[in-house]
């Protein structure tokens, strides 16, 4: 209890005061709270993959490897030049925006900076400081480019040239399985043969972006082939066992007990050669949800196909190409409204309207 009122607005000041320098905090919060980024960002992903071993987005790419090459690590990367030897307690949001600001100038796109910021201020929550910036930091507005998604001729051009060299037999695989199955690229490169079930056609994502991503996934008859393709391939290189990755490492040399990389060269000169160099891979799955939602598959099935949790997120991936939009106010003329009385036939005449009369 103070004895006088101005005493109790002396302690208040230095309540706020000590809060915002976030020394409220005890024990272990506040020692981190303290530590510089760079120390901070080290000991928050090594959390991260103890807590989340199994997570591709927070923990390292295999057991015992480095945390700062994690999905987390890699924004956490980022962050550090412009962060460096600041504790965590002294950044604000005027240095949160002056990041911003930087890196628009070094022509990064507002997403990826909005990804980094979101980054960051996930630590600071680590350190309980979040919630007394989060008032005066936005994130930036993100204008979302129209896309065009293919036509039944240009994905069968796409596909011609993919299986025309044999070099890009990798890309062109997993294309498929993209287009026909939803599968993301980290989802591919993760699948085992074990995974893989000929009796039912079916594969089994164990490992996905989200822990909700997990499921089954049936195939059809394109999807099946590209799976029959990389059978027969492990088949003659010896490097099938059901421990083994479907799409596994082939450089310096086949190891087909570690993923492999990617397949982002050979993507880049097939879609040059198909003659689409802004199709992004990506974008194969925007076209599987397109597809699916023009053929009128429940959007309940779709979400379990693609694993998207938020109806929105569906929304979002579906782009209804020109012939599917045509055809839908198309449906509208079939029908021919009867004339009614002191009205008029809009689909044959057009009625004459009165003459302009000017007013003074």
């Amino acid at each position: 209890m103070y004895s006088d009122k101005r005493e109790a607005v002396q302690a208040e000041r230095d309540l706020i005061a000590r809060a915002k320098d976030g020394k409220l905090a005890s024990g272990v919060t506040a020692e981190f709270s303290r530590l510089p980024f760079d120390l901070a960002a080290d000991r928050y992903l090594l959390e991260l993959a103890v807590q989340r071993p199994d997570s591709p987005r927070k923990s390292a790419k295999k057991p015992g490897g480095d945390p700062r090459k994690s999905w987390e690590g890699d924004l956490m990367e980022r962050l550090r030049p412009f962060f460096a030897g600041r504790r965590l307690n002294q950044i604000t949001a005027d240095d949160i925006r002056a990041y911003q600001a930087e890196r628009l100038g070094k022509g990064r796109h507002p997403n990826t900076v909005n990804h980094e910021v979101k980054s960051l201020l996930r630590i600071l929550k680590r350190g309980k400081l979040a919630s007394r910036l989060r008032d005066d930091v936005r994130l930036l507005p993100v204008k979302r480019a129209v896309r065009t998604m293919l036509t039944p001729s240009e994905k069968q051009h796409l596909f011609t040239t993919a299986s025309s060299n044999p070099h890009w037999q990798t890309a062109y695989c997993a294309a498929l399985l993209t287009a026909n199955a939803s599968m993301r690229p980290k989802e591919l490169k993760r699948l085992l043969w074990s995974d893989v079930d000929p009796l039912g056609r079916t594969v089994t994502v164990r490992q996905s972006k989200t822990e909700a991503g997990g499921r089954v996934i049936p195939l059809n008859e394109e999807a099946w082939s590209a799976i029959a393709a990389l059978k027969h391939r492990a088949d003659a290189l010896g490097t099938y066992a059901p421990q083994h990755y479907v799409f596994y490492r082939q450089w310096p040399k086949d190891d087909p007990t570690m993923p492999m990389g990617g397949w982002r060269k050979s993507w880049r000169n097939l879609r040059k050669a198909a003659g689409m160099p802004n199709f992004r891979y990506y974008d194969l799955r925007h076209l599987f949800v397109t597809e699916l939602c023009e053929a009128g598959v429940p959007e309940s099935v779709i979400r379990e196909l693609a694993s998207h949790i938020d109806p929105a997120m569906t929304r979002h991936y579906s782009h209804p190409r020109m012939a599917a939009r045509r055809a839908a106010v198309e449906t509208l003329g079939t029908v021919k409204p009867a004339p009614f009385e002191g009205g008029y036939v809009t689909n044959y005449v057009t009625k004459e309207l009165p003459p302009h009369v000017e007013t003074t």
